[in-house]
């Protein structure tokens, strides 16, 4: 196995990885530690997200099967996947053996990693091995036939994702420069909102704007929708809509650095002027948020984040039971930037420095008739060592 010098930095396929190899070593051995504490001996890791987080394995064609294991008594890494993907493994940190399979093959990708298994010394004799099953990175098909090869597979999915939610400061310069990015992305699409407008127009405009800033590629497209397409809460995609004027319509990019995503979303009315009951809400809405911004800290519960946002909006009359008002942000890959901390009242978080989040409101206004306008308001936060603070430096207004 190559041996490496922790200052120094490993590359992939002619690209600097974004932390030193001692970053990637501390993130191993944090796993390696909880695996003891779960008394576990090995991980069988399907996480695209933890894959990067490890080792910095970067890629998309994360469906296709592939794995990594790491055992609870070594550092090594071992990694199996399609030989197309083989060039951007190899030479990895922590990474000491890479093995290949190709998709018109009579290699089976199940057997070989029972194989793979079985030389690590992890199989048998009460060997008890965690396998990641909140993944989109294995498809029902090869978790169906790993579970009969190995009957005995704990669910593990969310020990790295947990450690993953707690950034290190070299994770935090990622972080702070997707605000960055999500600024940009803003000040693109919202100069080139007006009516007549496509909504595509403002999204590539957004687009532009990320990219020109330094972004990466995002997780998510930003979500957007316009008039009455806001009904899809920010699910929807960009059309060949035009923008019609004195309607809403909302934005929800992800600034990304490195795969590490600052998210906001924000809705603008376009042409005009708001009517007095929408921009109403929208001050109240933006109320709740700052009752929940200033309590967050480290030892606060993310729950009780969660109640003193739905304490406000009930004074307001705008609180929707079971709705959540966050969750945390980091690495992302297609289709979610998501992390497992949740910001509701039965999550079990508490925060802690340098974690970051997303915080968000959102409610219908409806009006005479058949009016209906969606408002959607959120921002990325990341936990001092006092309080918390915004990610990004655009204000959230309606105009």
């Amino acid at each position: 196995m190559t041996r490496f010098v922790p200052e120094e930095t490993s590359s992939m396929i002619g690209m600097p990885l974004p932390f030193t190899n001692g970053e990637y070593s501390r993130r191993i051995d944090a796993v390696r530690k909880r695996l003891v504490e779960e008394k576990l001996d090995a991980l069988l890791i399907f996480h695209q997200e933890s894959m990067f987080y490890l080792f910095g394995y970067e890629q998309t064609g994360y469906w296709i099967y592939q794995t990594a294991i790491l055992t609870a008594d070594n550092p090594e890494i071992t990694v199996f996947v399609r030989t197309a993907d083989e060039h951007m493994v190899r030479g990895l940190p922590y990474v000491g053996d890479v093995r290949t399979w190709k998709d018109d093959s009579a290699n089976d990708p199940i057997a070989i990693t029972v194989d793979l298994l079985r030389e690590r010394g992890v199989l048998g004799n009460g060997k008890r091995i965690g396998i990641e099953l909140k993944t989109h990175a294995l498809l029902p098909f090869y978790h169906k036939r790993l579970n009969e090869a190995l009957p005995s597979l704990v669910d593990a999915s969310d020990l790295i994702t947990e450690l993953r939610i707690r950034k290190s400061d070299a994770e935090v310069v990622c972080m702070r420069e997707a605000g960055k990015v999500l600024d940009a992305a803003y000040a693109g699409a919202f100069d080139a909102l007006r009516p007549g407008v496509l909504e595509t127009e403002v999204l590539a405009a957004a687009l532009t704007g990320m990219f020109r800033a330094g972004g990466h590629v995002p997780a998510i497209v930003p979500p957007f929708a316009s008039g009455p397409r806001l009904l899809s809460w920010t699910h929807g995609h960009a059309v060949d809509r035009r923008i019609l004027p004195n309607e809403a319509v909302t934005i929800e990019p992800g600034g990304s650095r490195h795969r590490y995503h600052a998210v906001g979303v924000q809705t603008r009315w376009v042409g005009g002027e708001p009517t007095a009951k929408v921009q109403q809400t929208f001050d109240e809405l933006i109320q709740a948020q700052e009752a929940a911004v200033s309590m967050i800290r480290p030892g606060v519960s993310t729950a009780d984040a969660a109640r003193e946002i739905n304490r406000v909006l009930k004074q307001f009359e705008l609180y929707k039971p079971g709705a959540h008002s966050g969750y945390g942000t980091g690495i992302g890959y297609p289709p979610t930037w998501l992390d497992t901390l949740r910001i509701m009242e039965s999550d079990r978080h508490v925060f802690e420095r340098n974690m970051t989040f997303f915080l968000v409101s959102y409610w219908a206004v409806k009006e005479v008739g058949d009016v209906t306008t969606e408002l959607c308001l959120g921002e990325p936060f990341i936990v001092t060592d006092t309080g918390c603070e915004r990610l990004s430096a655009t204000p959230l207004s309606l105009t």
